[in-house]
């Protein structure tokens, strides 16, 4: 469900930005040191595989947010050469781009309940399938309080009525 949910476009350019804030970050040693100090430890990269590591990464930028706009309002940002470049007045701009967070803390809350389901189910306690539909409808549930597109509720809906859903496991409602 992660994945298909990346792939969409503009899940897609918020995970773009996100790989190009942390990655500026992460490349240049002063600005690293700077973030680790000011925002207290590291952002969680997202991952070019993982399904989930696009979540919790967007999460981790998210939380941190308020702390890397201190950085980038500084006067010590101001006068590096870094502010000067193409890449880091790109990256400033995103920092300070209002929608881009409203954007990127709309998915992170879409992302949520699918993380918590996917948390629940990979544990190592063992799961009975009435538990597993609970969680499930639980889950679609908060998607639709959350106001989800409805392509987020299609791809929810088509994995699980193409992977887990059988008359079988639904035994338990006879």
């Amino acid at each position: 469900m992660f994945e298909d949910i990346g792939k969409r476009g503009t899940v897609g350019e918020l995970i773009t930005n996100a790989r190009k804030i942390t990655n500026f970050i992460y490349n240049h040693g002063w600005l690293l040191a700077k973030m680790r100090k000011v925002c207290g430890g590291d952002i969680v990269r997202p991952g070019a595989t993982r399904f989930a590591t696009n979540y919790i990464a967007l999460e981790s930028l998210l939380k941190k947010r308020a702390d890397l706009k201190k950085i980038f309002i500084s006067d010590e940002w101001a006068s590096h050469k870094f502010s000067r470049s193409t890449i880091g007045h790109e990256v400033e701009v995103l920092i300070f781009d209002h929608t881009y967070w409203e954007k990127v803390a709309k998915l992170v809350s879409i992302y949520e309940p699918l993380y918590i389901v996917l948390r629940i189910v990979d544990s190592e306690v063992v799961l009975t399938m009435p538990f597993v539909y609970e969680l499930i409808r639980v889950m679609k549930q908060n998607l639709h309080q959350l106001n989800a597109k409805d392509w987020v509720k299609t791809i929810t809906a088509d994995r699980w009525d193409k992977t887990l859903k059988h008359p079988l496991h639904a035994a338990h409602i006879i």
